[in-house]
């Protein structure tokens, strides 16, 4: 099945980066000298005409052949960038470095948390690897927000120099067989809304620049690279401060060349077989627009050579949006894994649910918690027996959510098929209120999410918290949800959104109204604002660990998602006559938890003072 991969195939400079992993060329240049450019597909005809045999699943683009044999390169750790590093802290007034048992760290004082005993008073600010050299600098929001509303903005062309220098830097980029060049830059607006039930109504702020973070995509032998490994990014607040960071790059070097093994024909065969995984012939029509030579990076050995392909895929009747979905086939005898849209899901799956029983403790579901654990729930579509990327990701977030770093274990008390009662209703105070971390997974549109397949028993945000039904916190029946992960398309319209809606109110402040009755001493809502790759293991990997280090959370969200999703395409929104880019996070958060872990879990009453954080377009 390792041989069964994929291959991209690199039409050009700019990143329709459409995919779960970063993507990448390799020369032996260091710096860009200019953005990448976009690639351009050729629609092909007869191919259109062959693949109306194919049934629902139809490739428009040519497959391009690949040459006799390709580079492979071997990936060796890279140094951890600690000069680097103390140059930046020292010019951001946070504290130094210091050594521990995993690397090196920084931490400060938890802003406003009123749990002293589960996060022990910190918030980490900066993690290095000692061994590996992987690199997580998170910004905090409550910071950014005081500096947004009192520094002017950072023209773009001043971000680029600044960006540039970082990644000029040889103690930050290693200088390799591989080539760096910058993405677009991609800005963080954050707004405030109050709720005038909850006397918040003085506390409302204007959309703001609050950071802006500038991504890389790496190339290999002029290809872009995607996978796990190969991902960076810096980010700047509004007074050119450098803020943030990530950088999972490792070095590195030509290792002799591998035989093709595949043409066109086959690759065409492998990209309908894994298709068919994801596009249910009755349900969905899908079409393949790229089909791409690249490389393939697992955060291990070695750099392979991949058909990279990708995919709209469209229910016939759904109110949810399409689905983007990115696949690979090997060009050559994989030496590492590469992914397959038709492997079985690894780990666990999940448990059938069951209608509560009150006499019960917890309602009889679930298994209790070690005390002190941080509680984790998880659901999954119901498809998942046909589809595995929703068990894939699950299973994968959970596995880098309880990376022991210094923060507090996490223990997943509850992993169950989705089903829309466990979210609306009285039962959810035994399933998604009853967790500190509420995971749900694909698929979505705006404010609704399908629990079965991309089309049916569809839920609906407006519908929680009203009409007798609970919403989500310790005032919503003493419930323990802090932190609602939803990893679906489009289910939070930003401020941005609202005002741009067609047929909309034109009012950017719509965007906090579904979203009072649910927060009920809920904390963070994370989520995206536009279409999302699918499946994407790789953002769910890099996300829960950067969560696990136990950092600003919502930052962790932005900026985690801007490393892995670097170089995203546009499409045509359905909410607005405008073109949007893929992957954009939004995230709607209480006032009184800006700047706080995903280990804040204590109680609190309902909110008065939402922020709306998201990437722009």
């Amino acid at each position: 099945m390792a041989n069964q991969l994929h291959i991209h195939l690199l039409s050009t400079l700019k990143t329709i980066r459409i995919g779960r992993c970063l993507c990448g060329i390799a020369l032996a240049s260091v710096g860009p000298s200019s953005l990448a450019q976009p690639a351009v597909q050729v629609p092909n005809q007869a191919l259109q005409r062959v693949d109306a045999r194919a049934g629902n699943i139809r490739i428009a683009v040519e497959i391009p052949r690949a040459p006799d044999e390709m580079q492979l390169f071997k990936l060796r750790a890279t140094a951890p960038p600690v000069q680097f590093l103390a140059e930046r802290l020292r010019a951001a007034r946070l504290p130094a470095l210091k050594p521990g048992r995993q690397g090196f760290i920084v931490q400060t004082s938890a802003v406003g948390s009123l749990d002293k005993t589960r996060e022990g008073a910190s918030l980490t600010r900066v993690f290095v690897d000692r061994g590996s050299g992987e690199t997580e600098f998170i910004p905090s929001m409550a910071e950014l927000v005081k500096t947004a509303q009192r520094a002017p903005k950072l023209a773009p062309e001043e971000v680029l120099k600044r960006a540039r220098i970082a990644f000029q830097d040889p103690r930050f980029m290693p200088r390799d067989a591989t080539e760096w060049r910058l993405d677009e830059l991609v800005p963080v607006m954050g707004g405030a809304g109050s709720n005038p039930r909850a006397g918040g109504a003085a506390a409302r702020v204007e959309p703001l620049l609050v950071m802006t973070m500038a991504p890389v995509v790496r190339y290999a032998a002029g290809l872009k690279v995607y996978g796990r490994g190969s991902h960076a990014v810096v980010t700047f607040a509004n007074n050119g401060a450098l803020v943030g960071a990530v950088r999972r790059w490792r070095t590195a070097s030509e290792a002799g060349r591998v035989k093709t093994i595949v043409g066109p024909d086959q690759v065409r065969t492998e990209i309908l077989r894994q298709l068919r995984a994801v596009a249910n012939e009755k349900m969905t029509t899908a079409v393949v627009d790229l089909v791409e030579l690249a490389y393939y990076d697992n955060d291990r050995d070695y750099l392979q050579p991949v058909y990279h392909f990708e995919a709209t895929v469209s229910p016939r009747e759904s109110r949810a949006s399409p689905v983007r979905v990115s696949g690979f086939v090997p060009v050559s005898r994989a030496v590492e894994p590469i992914p397959d849209l038709t492997a079985p899901p690894s780990g666990d799956h999940p448990n059938t649910p069951k209608q509560p029983d009150p006499r019960l403790t917890g309602g009889g579901i679930g298994s209790p918690p070690t005390p002190d654990d941080i509680t984790l729930g998880e659901y999954a579509n119901i498809d998942w027996p046909n589809d595995s990327g929703y068990v894939s990701m699950s299973n994968t977030f959970y596995d880098a959510l309880k990376s022991r770093f210094w923060t507090p274990p996490v223990t997943r008390t509850q992993w169950y098929e989705a089903h829309s009662w466990e979210v609306v209703g009285p039962a959810s105070r035994y399933y998604l209120n009853a967790v500190n971390v509420a995971y749900t997974v694909p698929h979505g549109d705006w404010l609704i999410n399908s629990d079965d397949r991309n089309c049916c028993d569809i839920w609906d945000v407006r519908n929680i918290g009203t009409g007798g039904n609970p919403g989500y916190g310790w005032a919503a029946g003493r419930g323990a949800l802090a932190t609602w992960i939803i990893m679906s398309c489009e289910v939070l319209p930003s401020f941005y959104d609202r005002q741009l809606e067609t047929g909309g109110s034109g009012n950017g402040f719509d965007a906090f109204n579904a979203w009072w009755p649910v927060f009920q001493g809920l904390h963070n809502v994370l989520a995206f604002r536009t279409i999302m790759y699918y499946p994407d293991n790789n953002l769910q990997w890099a996300f829960g660990r950067s969560a696990a280090l136990g950092g600003d959370l919502n930052a962790s969200w932005l900026q985690t998602v801007a490393a892995q999703e670097a170089g995203q395409g546009l499409y045509d929104s359905g909410h607005f006559n405008r073109k949007v880019r893929y992957d954009r996070a939004s995230s709607m958060v209480d006032a009184r938890n800006l700047g706080q872990s995903i280990f804040a879990v204590y109680a609190q009453g309902p909110s008065s003072t939402l922020w709306n954080f998201w990437m722009g377009d």
